[in-house]
């Protein structure tokens, strides 16, 4: 009687182990890493025309998968090996990006990024027409905990992510003190982030604005559709309170140029921007120094959108 027991325990407990075992090369099966995927992120902005170059050095760039101060995975960074890219914004503009080199991340939901700017002065400037060059002043809040946009994106498993970060440079630089020797100009950056394959551009050529008429070096701004621009700060009035954004609620601004690979033809090129309708105005002079917005007549209500392939092109 007491073998039959023992035989039975045996026999129950190789059966437990049995069914522990399996168990255990099951859940060894399904723990297979999720694979990981490429994200490129690049600096692009919307051009000036009173200044030769505004230069600025990025440190490190950082992505979160939460909104909070939590979660930061580094993207880049400054090492001995490779110090940090000073970047002209100036010469990244009509489509032209500077691109960061590519770094795997894993799959998902991601909430933020955060940029950190050199604390060096002479590391951020800008350069006026007349080749003086001003340190750009930054306030303590960026200097010590970056620059966040909080602006959700996807990187999607096995597919490469392109994020553009747009600096608006029109808005972003602020004269303080316009009329001190020397005056103090401040970096007030205002960005976006656009991921790339659900955005593209808007380019007009010269008939398209007739009643307004387009020579190289005009100003022209994009505003949402049906947006109320009554209200809009311009450079002059900026310059003069030493405070408030010029422009502030302009989804764009761009300078028409001399295409010279395309028969000298006058154009203007909003690249970056969302799949939306836009109304295009032209920044025109008020007197000697101020400025208003003039509607460009047949162009309210342009939109963009994905079966555009990227790029929408208006001649009229």
């Amino acid at each position: 009687m007491m073998n039959k027991i023992k035989r039975l325990s045996f026999y129950i407990i190789t059966f437990v182990l049995t069914l522990f075992l399996v168990a255990c090369g099951d859940n060894n099966t399904s723990s297979t890493p999720t694979t990981k995927s490429s994200l490129s992120i690049g600096i692009t902005d919307a051009p000036i025309d009173d200044a030769k170059a505004v230069n600025i050095t990025i440190t490190k760039i950082e992505i979160s998968t939460s909104t909070e101060d939590a979660g930061w995975e580094v993207y880049y960074e400054e090492t001995e090996a490779e110090p940090a890219e000073t970047i002209d914004l100036l010469e990244f503009s009509k489509g032209k990006v500077f691109k960061f080199d590519s770094k795997d991340f894993d799959p998902g939901e991601y909430g933020q990024i955060r940029l950190y700017l050199s604390t060096t002065p002479e590391d951020n400037t800008i350069t006026l027409l007349t080749d003086v060059v001003h340190n750009l002043d930054i306030n303590s809040g960026i200097q010590n905990n970056g620059l966040k946009l909080v602006s959700g994106f996807t990187i999607k498993e096995g597919v490469s992510t392109e994020l553009t970060i747009d600096f608006d440079v029109r808005k972003s630089i602020v004269v303080k003190n316009p009329n001190a020797n020397p005056p103090l100009y401040s970096l007030k950056p205002t960005i976006k982030l656009i991921t790339n394959d659900v955005s593209g551009s808007i380019i007009f050529t010269e008939p398209a604005v007739g009643n307004v008429g387009m020579t190289a070096g005009d100003v022209f701004f994009l505003y949402a559709a049906g947006a109320d621009i009554s209200g809009e700060l311009t450079e002059y009035a900026v310059t003069e309170a030493g405070t408030g954004t010029a422009y502030e609620n302009a989804k764009s601004s761009a300078i028409a140029f001399i295409d010279t690979n395309d028969n000298d033809t006058v154009k203007i090129i909003f690249p970056f921007m969302a799949f939306a309708s836009y109304d295009l105005y032209k920044q025109e002079s008020a007197g000697t120094v101020n400025e208003i917005l003039t509607p460009v007549a047949g162009q309210t209500g342009v939109t963009l959108a994905a079966d555009d392939n990227g790029e929408l092109i208006i001649t009229e």
